[in-house]
């Protein structure tokens, strides 16, 4: 099952439903693109970042943080749900604090996520430091 289908079946508004923007890293010996699965946005702001990688779940969330701070540098998302389809971890984008692991209950309802407050932007010093941590999260090192 699709992400998007997931968040369907939660009661979310399909034009609430996007493709999130990519990264560019400039890291290695040729750019790498990365890229989630879908962003959850209230149509001026982006409220939470998903994404679907088999596996470990909570292995892969310091990375989807790092890309939710990269991809929004002005105000990331407060939220990202990182899944592997049956594992679902949400985790609080300013503090990277993992609030909630288990299925898909732990979808938040979209109301709820038009409550929280984007976190503050992501400062020059802070934005180098995410994305060593995307590349080594999305290449292996």
């Amino acid at each position: 099952m699709q992400l998007k289908e997931i968040f369907l079946r939660a009661g979310y508004p399909p034009t609430t439903l996007k493709d999130p923007p990519a990264v560019v890293l400039n890291l290695g010996l040729a750019p790498e693109r990365v890229q989630a699965d879908l962003l959850i946005t209230d149509g001026k702001k982006p409220l939470l970042i998903a994404d679907y990688a088999p596996g470990a779940v909570r292995s892969r969330t310091r990375g989807l943080v790092a890309y939710a701070r990269l991809a929004f540098p002005e105000g990331p998302p407060p939220l990202v749900l990182q899944t592997n389809g049956r594992d679902f971890v949400l985790v609080e984008t300013e503090k990277g604090r993992e609030i909630a692991y288990g299925g898909p209950e732990v979808i938040p309802s979209y109301e709820a996520l038009l409550s929280r407050s984007s976190p503050a932007p992501v400062d020059s010093r802070r934005r180098k430091i995410e994305e060593k941590i995307l590349f080594i999260h999305s290449t292996g090192g």
